[in-house]
């Protein structure tokens, strides 16, 4: 028959006791200590994704001066480029430089007809007609003064026509195509089909 609690040994009461006590920590810890063990973990993977973003924030904050020094290096070229390769058509400057190059190299200017703008993805083609006449050796001091000039200007469909005038000297009369580039701000984006 079952004893009361009261009736047993001293040795079974201890043992009931250290039983007992032994079932109510381990309830205590099921219901109290364990989610917090689970928080605790969540917290601390938590901790280390920070860490390792904070890690990453730094490299890249260590690299910030030289980007910064990279963007102005960029910067100046684009400037430069745009000092090659403009980024507005202006027909009056292009006129104003033709006409300046031509009379220092004894050239008279006898014709400017610009012709409608080509289109490519980052740029455009500006094709200009012009015409010349003047002595053949200038005509070559023309040509080498347009090769340096800061603005990119390419020369095509040359050509040239020798007269005699009355004095005797000889000279020519020239025709060509002067193309001209024109930088775009914003280039058309990528159709889908097109391959880089």
């Amino acid at each position: 028959m079952a004893k009361s609690f009261h009736e047993l040994s001293s040795r079974a009461q201890l043992i009931v006791f250290v039983l007992l006590s032994v079932l109510t920590a381990g309830g205590a810890w099921q219901v109290l200590l364990s989610p917090m063990g689970t928080e605790l973990e969540t917290r601390r993977t938590y901790q280390q994704l920070v860490d390792s973003n904070l890690t990453s924030a730094r490299a890249v904050a260590g690299r910030l001066p030289q980007v910064e020094r990279e963007v102005r290096e960029l910067e100046l070229a684009l400037h430069q480029t745009t000092a090659v390769i403009p980024d507005e058509k202006d027909p009056q400057d292009v006129l104003r430089h033709l006409h300046e190059l031509a009379s220092m190299s004894m050239l008279n200017l006898a014709s400017f007809s610009p012709k409608p703008i080509v289109s490519k993805p980052q740029y455009a083609e500006w094709p200009i007609e012009i015409g010349f006449e003047g002595n053949f050796h200038d005509l070559g001091t023309f040509f080498g003064r347009i090769a340096t000039m800061s603005r990119l200007m390419s020369v095509t469909n040359l050509k040239i026509q020798t007269r005699q005038r009355q004095n005797g000297r000889g000279t020519v009369s020239v025709s060509c195509l002067a193309t001209t580039f024109v930088f775009k701000k914003d280039p058309a984006p990528a159709v889908a089909g097109d391959r880089p």
